[in-house]
Parts: C-alpha cells; structure tokens; sequence
C-alpha cells in the first residue's frame, strides 16, 4: 500500500496571508476614521484663521445691512469638495448680516450645483436666523452668461444688460435685490470661488478697469498662486482649499462641511503615521528575532 503523503505547505503562505489581513484591517481603519466624522456629531475644533481668511471676513463683516456682495461660483463637482463649503460659509455670513448676495457663474456645467447651493443655503439661513430669505429680494442668481473676460466688462459697465433676466427667468430691471445696483462699480466686495483661473480674469477686468474690491476662494493648489495679488492690494484676500473654509466657518460661528472635512482629514493624518510607527516597530522587532544567538 502506498504511503500517503501530504503536500508541504508553502513557508510564504501564512506570511501571504497576514499581509492580506492586515491590508482590509487598514481599509478599514482608514474608511472608519474617514467618514464617522461626517456621521457623528463634531468635537469642537479651534483653528486659528490665516490672515488671508480673516481679511475676507472683515470686509464682509464690515458692510452694512442692505449692502450687495457679487459672489462668483466659479466651478463645478470636480472642485465642489474644496469650494462648496466656503461658498456656503460666505452666503450664510451674508444673510446673518442682512447682506444681498448676488451669485453668477462663468462656468456652465456648475449651474445646476450653483442652483442647489444658493436654495439649500437660503433655506437653511431662514430657519437659523428667524426670518424669511427670498430670492429676487433677499439674493439673486444671476446664472451663466457667455463671454469670460467680456462678459465681466459687460456687468462693469450695465449689469441689467449683462444679465437682463436672472436664472430663473425673472426681469432684472425692476427687481428688488438690484435696486441701486447698476454695475461693478455699485459693489462693495465681491468674492471669485475659483476652480480655474478666473481670478486674474476679475483682477484685471473687475478690479483694475472698475476698481472693484475683490477677494478670491481658491482650491488649496492653486492658493499660493494669489499671494503676490494679495501682496500688491489687488486681492483683499483670498481663501484656499478645505483648510482656507473651515477658518471661515470658524470665523462666522457656523461649522459645516469645512469643519467636518478637516476633521476627517486630520484623523487619517494621525492614523497613517500610527500605521507607519506600527510597521517600523515590528519590522525591528522580527529583525531582532531573526538574528542567531551566540
């Protein structure tokens, strides 16, 4: 009868096989830290706000009730991550000062997130604050026209005839949030979010030809791109990436996405250089056993 034998087991395999468990524990780890801050409520978290940021918000803090603010969503989804919740943060400062925020875009595939930006805010504003929000007296979304550099000459020099009718087909000759709104010139301040570079756009064609006080949001990779700008009065600010909203949002009282974000992103910080002192502690403790005793 012959002798069964069995098959050697592969010395690699078990090692194969705690590395494929450790992998899904780190999925796991990561995923968790990433979206429980989204889920539970926030721990509070003080930021300190740059000087960039802190300039934005006393300008706007500074203007009186009834006072008209151009705010320019310059972007679509593929940034919304980064610009949305210090758009958010700007319109809700606007309504708790009683500011008229007036919106446009540049870009015609972000008008739809634009459109649920300003109604979802204005929404949300009126139950925080005690009062109704209405659009055509409270804001105005201008929505897309084409032309770039052109179309901001336009709004420079008649802004109704720019934009004779807002996006949701309302006149803007007789409406009630442009009285006393003619062009550029009538803004106090006006705020460029930007995924692209429309800000040089505004800088030269807004701010130079019609002395327009300007700040700008920007993504986080494009903010130091701003400071020369900002270094030579031509910005009165400026704001960038995740970190740049959430300094607004602690500035306004009012934590949202920004803060939340952070959050997520400072905990997956704090778990990858974990996650590495773990690896460098085992790879020297499995040297040191390796090593032959004398």
């Amino acid at each position: 009868m012959a002798e069964t034998r069995s098959k050697p087991v592969p010395p690699e395999l078990p090692a194969k096989k705690r590395f494929h468990h450790a992998r899904w524990i780190i999925y796991t780890l990561v995923a968790a830290v990433v979206v429980l801050p989204y889920i539970l409520p926030a721990p509070p978290m003080k930021f300190i706000p740059s000087d960039t940021v802190k300039k934005v918000y006393d300008r706007i803090e500074g203007l009186p009730a009834g006072s008209h603010v151009l705010l320019a969503f310059d972007f679509d989804p593929s940034s919304q991550a980064e610009l949305e919740p210090m758009a958010r943060a700007t319109l809700k400062h606007c309504f708790k000062k009683g500011l008229v925020p007036v919106i446009m875009t540049h870009w015609s595939t972000g008008i739809d997130l634009d459109k649920r930006i300003c109604e979802s805010t204005a929404a949300e504003s009126a139950k925080l604050y005690g009062r109704p929000i209405q659009n055509g007296k409270d804001w105005v979304f201008l929505g897309y026209r084409p032309g770039a550099t052109m179309l901001i000459v336009a709004m420079g020099e008649n802004l109704k005839t720019a934009f004779e009718k807002d996006f949701y087909g309302q006149s803007t000759q007789s409406m009630e949030a442009l009285r006393g709104v003619d062009s550029l010139k009538n803004f106090p301040a006006a705020i460029d979010f930007a995924a692209g570079d429309s800000v040089s756009w505004w800088i030269v064609w807004g701010g130079d030809k019609y002395n327009l006080p300007l700040a700008a949001g920007t993504t986080a990779v494009s903010a130091p791109d701003l400071y020369p700008f900002y270094q030579s009065k031509q910005l009165i600010g400026f704001m960038g990436g995740l970190r740049g909203a959430a300094d607004y949002e602690s500035l306004v009282a009012e934590p949202g996405g920004a803060t939340k974000g952070m959050l997520a992103q400072s905990a997956a910080h704090v778990l990858m250089v974990l996650l590495i002192v773990v690896a460098n502690v085992r790879l020297v403790m499995g040297r040191s056993a390796r090593k032959p005793k004398d």
